[in-house]
């Protein structure tokens, strides 16, 4: 009995899985397209897989992703789950490239290998010459294709292409994968030629990724070799890695492959992506505050790979690639004087990229006060106000609607939020560890205000969806503390105050540490 292909039995199963779950991938827009090439005197079927929101006749520009042996029909999970997870934007377009099959031979050997190892092999710079002359023109054109940021994809004889492709026309594409690639071809020959191409390079925007297998494998298909050579003469401004997979085959590189590799090309763009979400932004926490001179406090990064992609100064100038980048979670700063730290994503593609900052101003530690007498622990003193202001205004002579301790069962948002008011909490604020503190007032309206001691510490730079926090160094002892809610009609609710000290999770302050004054 004939042995089936493994290949064809991964990308059956594949194929069928994909067909059996219910995916996001359903709001693409796959469709077959062809072209004759003048160059290949062929005609070449391609698959195109576009995005949900594709406008040919919008001015937008499509990255492309170009994909080697079509494996570009096999992967639409894979590929939404990416663009929804933000590791690859979503305005992207995949070109699956088929290989033709005249009397049943598999043109790939002709179009993948670099030089003539038997019949019908040796045609990769013809094959360029395809791309360039052809095909990404083409796709340019009626896909509103962009010139610059697109990936070239390849596994095995494919991953060979890519290699040669990046050796002899690094700039045509921004990416490149190599998937388990055939190095071993013609006696190790891009391997050993390799160098001589680097050398020509001063310095090159482009990322690198080949993925092998452990073991022999590794070393027989030619990846260590070309690891060797790019650890030795890899241009300035490249960014590529090899790796290696445990417990892969040849054929199931491809899957992974595919999902790694278009990570690390795109890690600058994910890079920039903060905290749990996909919006485009760099999450720094505390954005201010104030400092002690010379003792570290720790700037927090939710973004992934902080360490390989944000970069950032402590004096207020630009970032570039040779600033030293962010701790993968908490970076230890110090400063000696007011200072603006900003953080800047670089990658290889510069429309990525993203540059934040925070502002911190040297200081002293707040100082707290004896315990007072008189004082509940429980919660905070509040005045509950109805008006029709567009500002807090002064209460002094006004009347509460309402008033008394805001314990454990408190909920300022239980208030009539269909007409205007104000609530006014008063009291104190126990710290029972000396260290620095960052206090957070979270997303609503920004319109209430929040004192420490005589300080104003929130209210003054609240960005929307985001709130507001400030970086203090507080001792142990009590601290006079005011809190002004303002809700305007038909408003965001309001958002407890949260308090987080050094090495713990920020929490809403709790009763616990909240006292009112019983005078």
């Amino acid at each position: 009995m004939k042995r089936k292909n493994p290949r064809f039995l991964i990308l059956v199963l594949l194929s069928q899985i994909l067909l059996n779950i219910p995916t996001k991938a359903q709001e693409q827009v796959t469709k077959v397209d062809s072209l004759y090439s003048q160059v290949l005197q062929e005609q070449r079927l391609l698959h195109i897989v576009l995005p949900k929101n594709y406008n040919p006749a919008s001015f937008n520009k499509y990255e492309i992703v170009y994909c080697l042996d079509d494996i570009a029909n096999f992967l639409p999970l894979e590929w939404d789950m990416l663009q929804g997870e933000g590791f690859i934007p979503k305005n992207m377009i995949m070109v699956g490239i088929t290989n033709p099959k005249p009397n049943g031979v598999d043109m790939r050997d002709r179009d993948f290998t670099p030089t003539k190892a038997w019949d019908n092999t040796g045609g990769a710079a013809n094959f360029l010459s395809f791309f360039k002359q052809e095909l990404i023109p083409y796709i340019n054109k009626k896909y509103q294709g962009s010139k610059d940021g697109n990936v070239l994809y390849g596994g095995s004889l494919g991953g060979l292409f890519v290699m040669y492709t990046f050796l002899n026309d690094p700039t045509l594409f921004t990416s490149y994968i190599a998937i388990d690639p055939s190095l071993w071809w013609d006696d190790f020959l891009l391997p050993k030629t390799a160098a001589a191409k680097l050398d020509s390079y001063k310095t090159l925007n482009n990322t690198l990724y080949i993925a092998g297998r452990t073991g022999n494998a590794y070393k027989e298909m030619g990846v260590a070799a070309m690891d060797t050579v790019l650890r030795r003469k890899a241009p300035e401004g490249l960014d590529w890695t090899c790796v290696a997979y445990r417990n892969e085959t040849h054929y199931s590189t491809n899957f992974k492959g595919f999902w790694d590799g278009l990570k690390f090309s795109y890690g600058g763009f994910y890079a920039s992506t903060g905290g749990y979400t996909t919006s485009r932004k760099i999450a720094l926490k505390p954005k201010g505050g104030m400092v002690l001179k010379g003792v570290p406090f720790r700037l927090i990064c939710y973004n992934l790979m902080a360490d390989k992609y944000l970069h950032y100064t402590i004096d207020g100038t630009e970032p570039t690639l040779s600033s030293p980048t962010l701790a993968e979670d908490e970076t230890p700063i110090s400063l000696s004087s007011d200072s603006k730290v900003i953080v800047k994503s670089i990658g290889a593609r510069m429309e990525y990229n993203r540059m934040d900052s925070a502002s911190f101003v040297v200081g002293e530690t707040l100082r707290s006060i004896a315990e007072p007498k008189k004082i509940k622990q429980g919660g905070l003193h509040y005045a509950y106000y109805e008006g029709s202001w567009d500002s807090l205004p002064s209460f002094k002579k006004s009347k509460p609607v309402k008033q008394g301790v805001a314990d454990k069962d408190f909920n300022v948002n239980k208030f009539n939020t269909s007409k205007n008011f104000a609530c006014i909490m008063t009291g104190y604020l126990k710290i029972d560890q000396a260290g620095y503190y960052i206090i957070e007032m979270g997303g609503g309206n920004g319109r209430s205000r929040v004192y420490l001691g005589n300080r104003q510490v929130l209210g003054n730079n609240f960005i929307r969806d985001e709130g507001e926090m400030y970086l203090l160094p507080l001792e142990a002892g009590f601290y006079p503390f005011r809190v002004e809610y303002f809700h305007k009609q038909g408003e965001a609710e309001l958002a407890p105050i949260y308090l987080k000290p050094e090495g713990i999770e920020d929490f809403a302050i709790p009763d616990k540490m909240l006292y009112s004054d019983m005078r």
